[in-house]
């Protein structure tokens, strides 16, 4: 299974380029699905969801289908830092009534 893994200066996500290969090589989803063998459902996911877990087994069906090695259907990205959390400002309370 794919996930996330350390690399040297930082964390790198794993990323699924099947459906660009794919396309760059004449394959519709449907096409790719049939050739490959592979359940519809998990070839939605995997066209859809470049961050898909997908099993070995399955990147080795597409792959063959593709005429490509595996690697080439996997990119390492960087994993982008969580969005910056906006502090909070201190409101100071008075007596004073508002009108």
């Amino acid at each position: 299974m794919m996930g996330k893994t350390r690399v040297k200066g930082g964390k790198h996500m794993r990323r699924l380029r099947v459906k660009e290969v794919a396309q760059a090589r004449g394959f519709t989803m449907s096409r790719l699905q049939r050739a490959a063998d592979i359940n519809l459902k998990t070839m939605q996911s995997i066209w859809h969801n470049p961050q898909h877990d997908a099993s070995l087994k399955t990147l080795d069906k597409i792959a063959k289908a593709l005429g490509v090695p595996i690697t080439e259907l996997l990119e390492d990205v960087p994993e982008e830092p969580p969005p910056a959390r906006k502090k909070l400002r201190r409101v100071a309370e008075t007596g004073d009534k508002y009108s």
